[in-house]
């Protein structure tokens, strides 16, 4: 089983606190810990929340799916279900790599990895899904210093 709480510390604060949903493709396993709400795929596809849960978490989920249901799935969490998804993925299963994730929005974090050296950590949030590009500042955007020296 995984470590859960291992890989929490690991996380950005807002990951590590709230409500949370496993969504799992077999029965839930056994040891679940406490705050996280097991659901499956085929329930959770069935009959989607009406409003957006905090934090969805696929532990090795993926793996167990048809490509074309993980894609649907992850376009679901990503645009109307969830705030935050988090995705555990074994390095071995070569159906999923870093461009299918990255193509559905997704980032690679890293840090989290080294708690789970076989695994790859995914993530996607509202809150940080759009990096602020460095010429969207007053050097380049109304900067009242340059008002009438320079004309375009």
């Amino acid at each position: 089983m995984l470590d859960l709480e291992a890989l929490r510390r690991h996380l950005p604060r807002r990951l590590r606190d709230g409500r949370a949903v496993l969504l799992v493709a077999e029965p839930a396993p056994d040891g679940i810990p406490d705050g996280l709400e097991p659901l499956a795929v085929a329930d959770f596809l069935d009959a989607p929340p009406q409003q957006r849960v905090p934090l969805v978490l696929l532990l090795d989920t993926l793996s167990a799916l048809d490509p074309a249901t993980g894609q649907q799935l992850l376009g679901g969490l990503r645009d109307r279900w969830a705030d935050e998804v988090l995705i555990l993925h074994r390095l071995d299963d070569h159906r999923w790599g870093l461009n299918e994730f990255l193509a559905l929005g997704f980032r690679r974090d890293p840090d989290a990895e080294t708690v789970l050296p076989d695994h790859a950590v995914y993530r996607t949030s509202l809150y940080d899904y759009k990096l602020t590009p460095d010429w969207l500042n007053a050097r380049f955007w109304a900067n009242p210093d340059m008002w009438d020296k320079a004309r375009w």
